[in-house]
């Protein structure tokens, strides 16, 4: 991809390239030559080693002031496919670096500026098997800031350039105290070109790829000898003791993962044996290094900060799977091994067993291709009186085709003014379970009220079926709680349409004034592909200051949690 030039004090030009690599796991390496060129030139400093997805500003193409009209063309070919950028110093393509103020203040040129960085390697030349402590000191001016606090740099290490596989102990980390240092082992001999990537926390590693502010690549050039031989990487790991899945990682995917992934759910993989686990020690070792993996899409920097389901990794987990990846993820000794855990049919209700249960009447058949299906279904609610609800839950029948349900209540005495397709009352997705309201609140489902399930369907290649049930645990009759529970949808309604840009991000606001004092018990973005974050602030009315509450940072579509 080719970002945009910016101008040198001499008048020549940088012009600036990043990529994306696709792939979510398969790193690419694509040496200088037919599969990797530049027209004019060949070799312009390009990388050789693609990891996955989207990387920005990763290297500059100096030329000289009278370039002029002329192009650079990037072209690379992997697994069959040409791919090529055409690169100019067309106005449109300017890059005013004075004016990148992401994370500062839009009003003042300059007001964030990318930190500045150096890199001190143990060793530069090394003999196979070889490793060298990379350690890295980086200054900033403390923006952006969060609740008055600066987010904090953090580092994210990769190889650039070079024959072999290289392994750092500590590939994304953060710094503290302006510093961090990984260790990085190498495959076999050759030259390394070795690049981290620092970001003050509103650039590249926070996702905003329509900036070009505010992160710092710094290189550094390592050189392995030996005979020419591929060595073993496991031998150039540090001589620590590695874990092993029994005694170190076995624990880890109890507290965190084997909710989700044991049998019988619809995870792809069982994470509860060794044997189940081992053939995705690659894949987990990716997906958690990134946090793609438990899902858990909070900025844990701000807002409320602890939860009693947390099911995130701690830096120390990450690391630890990482290292037990490197060394091979050894078995360890078996008994080593927590005593396994014992689940719950997914056919039992986490709310417990209802005391009743509203299932849409027909049969849903969903095609084997084709797009996804938002479709409405309607159930009526068998009550003889009016009852306080205390906990409810959804449950499709068939939940590898269901991306979400949003249920509606039409009520039969509902006021002036209430839309004719109900109020919201609950919804389901992808890694939700039901509702427990808290002591002393509730929510009134009335006699007559009928159920409206807005269903969001995807196909999965064959012919599926599915029904949907919606379940409420009540209080005793009589008990009325005294506190009401109500959702409220936050949009900027009827000016909620957007309009993004290739490659940009845009925002959109939506308010609610709160009529008296409330608790919020739960926020939910929903949204889809394109959705990449959502905040909930409150704003104090007397003196204008907003306080963020919870933000979901890194949204995912195929989650909802």
């Amino acid at each position: 991809m080719y970002e945009g030039f910016d101008v040198n004090p001499d008048g020549s030009f940088n012009m600036w390239f990043g990529y994306m690599n696709r792939n979510y796991e398969e790193a690419l390496d694509l040496p200088v030559g037919a599969a990797n060129a530049f027209e004019p030139g060949g070799d312009r400093g390009q990388p050789t080693h693609f990891t996955p997805r989207r990387h920005k500003d990763v290297f500059s193409v100096p030329v000289p002031k009278d370039f002029g009209d002329q192009k650079l063309t990037w072209r690379i070919v992997a697994h069959g496919q040409t791919q090529q950028v055409v690169a100019t110093l067309k106005p449109v393509w300017q890059i005013d670096r004075l004016r990148t103020t992401r994370g500062g203040n839009s009003e003042k040129i300059s007001s964030n500026l990318p930190p500045t960085v150096t890199v001190q390697a143990s060793g530069q030349t090394l003999t196979a098997p070889a490793s060298t402590t990379l350690t890295l000191a980086a200054t900033d001016d403390v923006l952006p800031k969060r609740r008055g606090e600066p987010v904090g740099m953090t580092v994210m290490w990769a190889k650039y350039r070079g024959p072999g596989a290289v392994q750092f102990s500590a590939p994304n980390a953060r710094l503290e105290n302006g510093k961090a240092s990984t260790a990085a082992s190498f495959s076999e001999p050759g030259d390394y070109i070795l690049q981290a990537v620092v970001d003050d926390g509103s650039g590249e590693s926070a996702g905003n790829f329509g900036y070009h502010c505010c992160w710092t690549n710094t290189q550094v050039k390592i050189t392995v000898k030996g005979a020419g031989a591929r060595t073993n990487l496991q031998s150039a790991v540090s001589n620590q003791q590695a874990p092993t899945f029994a005694k170190d990682i076995a624990p880890i995917f109890q507290a965190k993962c084997q909710t989700c992934h044991h049998q019988g759910t619809s995870a792809p993989m069982s994470l509860v044996t060794y044997e189940e686990a081992r053939p995705w020690a690659r894949s987990i070792q990716q997906r958690v290094a990134n946090r793609d993996m438990p899902p858990w899409h909070l900025d844990k920097t701000v807002g409320i900060r602890h939860y009693k389901n947390d099911r995130s990794l701690s830096d120390d987990q990450i690391a630890t799977i990482v290292r037990w990846v490197d060394a091979g993820a050894p078995q360890g000794n078996p008994a080593d091994m927590p005593t396994p855990l014992t689940f719950a049919p997914d056919a039992n209700w986490f709310i417990g067993e209802p005391d009743l249960k509203v299932t849409t009447p027909n049969d849903f058949v969903m095609y084997a291709r084709g797009p996804d299906w938002w479709i409405d279904q309607f159930a009526d609610v068998t009550l003889d009186e009016d009852r306080w609800i205390k906990a409810m839950e959804i449950k499709p029948s068939n939940p590898k085709i269901v991306h979400h349900v949003v249920i509606y209540v039409i009520e039969p005495d509902a006021p002036e003014g209430t839309p004719e397709t109900g109020v919201q009352l609950h919804e389901y997705a992808v890694g939700k379970y039901g509702d427990i309201f808290g002591d002393n609140t509730g929510r009134l489902l009335k006699k007559g009220t009928r159920l409206r399930y807005d269903m969001h369907y995807f196909a999965i290649g064959s012919e599926q079926h599915n029904k949907t049930t919606m379940a409420f645990k009540f209080y005793p009759k009589g008990v009325v709680p005294k506190y009401q529970v109500r959702s409220q949808a936050l949009r900027n309604i009827p000016n909620d349409e957007l309009e993004v840009p290739p490659n940009t991000v845009v925002r959109t606001d939506g308010y609610f004034r709160l009529p008296r004092n409330a608790r919020i018990d739960a926020f939910q973005p929903h949204m889809h592909m394109r959705g990449r974050g959502m905040t909930l602030e409150a704003i104090n009315p007397v003196n204008n200051t907003t306080e963020i509450l919870s933000s979901v940072d890194h949204f995912d579509f195929n989650w909802h949690i």
